[in-house]
């Protein structure tokens, strides 16, 4: 029944495919994992309106065509971190006392108040010296912000993330030999462990008119904003209130959907994202900020899920796709395949393949950046809530549209 079920969801149409994402509950890398290796300049651009060939929707252009085409979507601000920006908008900030902390530009937002521990793998020498200084004691309580960088144009989100290091260790590894027996340089590998603790207005960078060595980090005043953990509907209209019911109904509809082995939705995905969608906790209230919070950090596991099991799906293909043409070259097949030594119409092949799945996978609302991205931005509960609300309840939509069509197929056979 299962191979039938997967012929019939390559004959539903576009709007309603399956998604996926990054990291996921219960893979070796979870969504709260993130590997920071960039080599671009925060001071360059590249304007290209195209998507990544990993389906990462870290991309300045696809954010403001969202807020173009939906004006729902909280609109993200951008600066350059050349020169330093300098967000003290009115007389009051000048009085205020800001937090002075290392700034982490990453192609990632991370959610606070959830309680969860994220892990950072640095391997960089900025960042690996970042760790040692907040190990060392460097900066007040091991704080520093996480803000999120375009990939496209490398300028970087206003608002970030304030985090707390708890554990660092250090997994360099040195000593190693080329088969020759010459000894290779040390690969810096330093894993460190942290909290999200409270979202920061990005006020200004020190350093961000310098062009930085290697080894040295940009530094930020950041304006913490504040945090009450009081009930998301104290105070509130009756709008909240039927907000947040309509979140928990729509949240334990997704999550049934998917734990449900005979689902449509669950039968799409690899056995990994299947096994981890099982651990969607449950949820039966939506009372204070905590609970919001939580509930944010869980459904953003859950598009890092869906996205690693697209990224596999079409890593498959992509894999697939070039060995079968390398084979069918003269003289003995190397692995990996590089994709610069395919001919050019097939480079060209893979590439729209990978341009056509990330529009698919953006299409289906389901991505783990940008939405998150926008409710960190916003100021007001009520408007938090409300994105929360469309995102669930556009799953939900999906989902039950998607089943619908099957069973009407299905129906048709009989």
């Amino acid at each position: 029944m299962k191979p039938f079920i997967a012929a019939i969801c390559s004959l539903l149409p576009r709007v309603i495919a399956f998604s996926s994402s990054c990291g996921h509950f219960g893979s070796t890398l979870p969504a709260s994992t993130f590997v920071f290796d960039t080599t671009s300049s925060l001071c360059s651009h590249n304007h290209r309106q195209k998507f990544t060939s990993d389906l990462d929707t870290s991309l300045e252009w696809l954010a403001k065509e969202r807020q173009d085409s939906d004006s729902d979507n909280f609109p993200i601000d951008w600066f350059d971190a050349c020169p330093a920006p300098n967000n003290n908008n009115n007389d009051d900030d000048q009085e205020e006392t800001f937090l002075r902390v290392p700034l982490y530009p990453l192609t990632a937002v991370y959610t606070p108040h959830s309680g969860e521990n994220h892990t950072l793998v640095n391997t960089e020498p900025r960042n690996v010296k970042m760790a040692s200084d907040l190990v060392a004691g460097k900066w007040d309580r091991s704080l520093f912000c996480v803000t999120l960088r375009a990939r496209d144009t490398n300028r970087l989100a206003s608002v970030g993330t304030l985090m707390r290091l708890t554990s660092v260790e250090d997994r360099s590894i040195s000593g190693a030999r080329t088969w020759p027996g010459d000894i290779l340089p040390t690969l810096n590998r330093v894993v460190v462990t942290c909290q999200a603790v409270g979202i920061v207005d990005i006020i200004s960078v020190e350093n961000g008119n310098t062009i930085l060595d290697d080894s040295e980090y940009r530094v930020a005043n950041v304006k913490l904003r504040s945090f009450t953990n009081e009930a998301i509907t104290k105070g509130k209209s009756e709008e909240m209130d039927s907000i947040t019911q309509q979140i928990v109904t729509d949240y334990q509809k997704v999550r049934s959907t998917y734990i449900n082995s005979q689902s449509l939705a669950s039968n799409e995905l690899p056995k990994f994202a299947r096994k981890a969608v099982h651990e969607l906790p449950d949820l039966y209230t939506l009372d204070d900020e905590l609970d919001f919070w939580k509930l944010v950090d869980t459904w953003q596991v859950l598009c890092n899920t869906i996205r690693q099991s697209k990224q596999t799906q079409l890593q498959g293909v992509i894999n697939e796709i070039s060995v079968q043409v390398a084979m069918q070259a003269k003289g003995p097949l190397e692995l990996p395949v590089k994709r610069h030594n395919l001919p050019e119409h097939v480079q060209k092949q893979l590439e729209e393949m990978e341009q056509s799945a990330a529009a698919d996978y953006v299409e289906l609302g389901m991505e783990p950046i940008l939405d998150f991205q926008e409710i960190i931005s916003m100021k007001d509960s009520l408007d938090r809530v409300r994105k929360l609300s469309a995102m669930i309840r556009r799953e939900r939509a999906r989902l039950e549209a998607k089943e619908s069509l099957i069973k009407a197929f299905l129906t048709e056979l009989e």
